[in-house]
C-alpha cells in the first residue's frame, strides 16, 4: 500500500497489523492499528466496523502510516497524538511528564472516598500532568487544590490541562513537600517508585517516558520515604496521605510510615493484585 493509492478501512487496518511487532508493550497489533486509525480518520472504532468498505483518505493514510512506522519504533501511543484519557478526561501529554496509568485512578477513587472537610486543602505532589489534581478538583470543586512538581516542563504540561479543562488549581515549582507550608488535609503522590536497576528493562514505550518520572532509587522508595519523613509537618492532625506504590512495595512503606507517627487506614489492589494505592493517617 503506498500513501498515493487509495485504500479501503479494511485494507488499511489489515497492513497496520502487519506493520506493527508483537512485544512487551505492544501486545495487541489489530487492537492497536484500529485505535490509530479511528483517530486518524476522526471517527471512533464502532465506525470502523460498520463501514470496513469506506475509502480513506490520503491525507488520513499519510499520518496512519506515520504513526505506524513511530509505534512499531516503541513510541508510546497516546505520545503520537499528544493525548490521553484518564477519569473520564482527556490530558495533554508530552515526553516531559509520564503518561497516566489506569492504575492511577485507584488513588483518586480512594481519596474521593475520605471524608474531608468541604473546603479541605489538597497537595497532589509530582504532579506532572496534573490529571490526579484536576480530576479531584473538579470533582470537588471546594476543595483548595495545589499540584506540585520540580519539572519546570511537566508544570508548563500540566498549565495546559488545567486551563483547557478549567479546574480551579493552583501550581507550583517545588521539590516534594518542601513548597507547601501545611497544614493540609490530604496530600496524594504518584512518585517515582520503578528501583533503579530494573529501569533498562522496562518496555521501550516505558522507557520513552522521563527518567526522572521513574527511577525511584534502589528499591524504589527513595521519594516515597522523604515524602513520608516530611509529612508530620506537612499534615493537619486527622490528615490524610495517599500514596501510589510498586509491586511488594507497601509492607515497607507502611513501616516507614509508622516510623514517622501515621496510621495505614487501607491498601487498594490494582486489576493485577497488586497492592497499588496506601491510604495512611497522621492522628
Amino acid at each position: 500500500m503506498t500513501v498515493s493509492q487509495p485504500t479501503t478501512v479494511a485494507e488499511a487496518l489489515a497492513w497496520g497489523e502487519r506493520e506493527l511487532p508483537v512485544r512487551e508493550g505492544l501486545l495487541d497489533p489489530r487492537r492497536e492499528a484500529h485505535w490509530l486509525l479511528a483517530r486518524a480518520l476522526g471517527r471512533d472504532e464502532t465506525w470502523l466496523l460498520i463501514h470496513p468498505e469506506a475509502e480513506v483518505p490520503a491525507s488520513a493514510v499519510a499520518t496512519y502510516r506515520q504513526w505506524l512506522v513511530r509505534r512499531a519504533a516503541g513510541e508510546p501511543a497516546h505520545h503520537l497524538l499528544g493525548s490521553c484519557p484518564f477519569w473520564g478526561r482527556d490530558f495533554v501529554v508530552s515526553p516531559a511528564t509520564l503518561v497516566p496509568r489506569p492504575e492511577t485512578e485507584l488513588l483518586v477513587q480512594a481519596a474521593l472516598a475520605l471524608k474531608l472537610a468541604a473546603a479541605a486543602r489538597v497537595v497532589d505532589v509530582g504532579t506532572g500532568t496534573a490529571c490526579i489534581a484536576v480530576s479531584l478538583a473538579l470533582a470537588r470543586p471546594r476543595w483548595q487544590v495545589m499540584g506540585v512538581d520540580r519539572s519546570l516542563p511537566a508544570l508548563a504540561v500540566a498549565w495546559l490541562n488545567v486551563a483547557a479543562l478549567r479546574a480551579p488549581v493552583a501550581l507550583v515549582a517545588g521539590h516534594l513537600a518542601a513548597a507547601v507550608g501545611g497544614p493540609v488535609d490530604l496530600v496524594v503522590a504518584n512518585l517515582p517508585y520503578i528501583p533503579s536497576a530494573r529501569l533498562a528493562g522496562l518496555p521501550v514505550e516505558v522507557r520513552h517516558d522521563p527518567v526522572v518520572a521513574l527511577d525511584g532509587g534502589p528499591d524504589g522508595l527513595a521519594l516515597v520515604r522523604r515524602l513520608l519523613a516530611d509529612a508530620p509537618r506537612v499534615l493537619a492532625r486527622q490528615g490524610h496521605l495517599v500514596l501510589e506504590l510498586g509491586e511488594g512495595q507497601a509492607a515497607p512503606a507502611l513501616q516507614e510510615a509508622e516510623a514517622h507517627g501515621l496510621t495505614g487506614e487501607c491498601r487498594a489492589r490494582d486489576l493485577g493484585g497488586v497492592e497499588r494505592v496506601l491510604v495512611l493517617r497522621r492522628d
